[in-house]
C-alpha cells in the first residue's frame, strides 16, 4: 500500500517534535510503513517485541470500529505506561502510532499531532 506524500513528510515532522519518541505509519497487518525513532532515542523494546506490539495495536483498533455506528469514529487512543504514553490514530486504513515521553499531557498533545498530520 503506498502512502501520500504529505503522510510521509508530515509523519517525518512529528519526530522533530521534542516529546516524540516514536511516530509510525501501521497498515492494517502491524507493519511499519513509514517512521521509526527520533534520532536520539533508545528503544525500550527490541524488534521482535515491537512487531508484536503493532499487531496488536492495530488489532484493537479494528475492535474499536465495530461500535463507530452508534459512538462515533475514534479520533485517537490513548494509554499512559510508566515509561512512555503511547497515542494511537486511525489514518486512512492505516493507523499512526506514536510514542512520547511520559510526562506528556495527552490531550495538548494529541491536539498537536492531529494538526500536523492534518487529522
Amino acid at each position: 500500500m503506498t502512502l501520500s506524500d504529505s503522510i510521509k513528510h508530515n509523519c517525518e515532522k512529528l519526530l522533530k517534535e521534542p516529546e516524540i519518541r516514536f511516530a509510525g505509519i501501521l497498515d492494517p497487518m502491524g507493519s511499519l510503513l513509514v517512521g521509526g525513532f527520533r534520532s536520539d532515542v533508545e528503544p525500550l523494546k527490541d524488534d521482535a517485541e515491537r512487531k508484536k506490539l503493532f499487531m496488536e495495536v492495530v488489532l484493537r483498533q479494528k475492535t474499536r470500529e465495530e461500535f463507530d455506528y452508534n459512538l462515533g469514529p475514534v479520533e485517537y487512543a490513548a494509554a499512559r505506561r510508566k515509561n512512555v504514553v503511547i497515542l494511537i490514530f486511525p489514518i486512512e486504513k492505516n493507523v499512526l502510532f506514536i510514542s512520547a515521553e511520559k510526562n506528556i499531557e495527552i490531550d495538548p498533545t494529541a491536539a498537536k499531532i492531529m494538526e500536523i498530520m492534518g487529522l
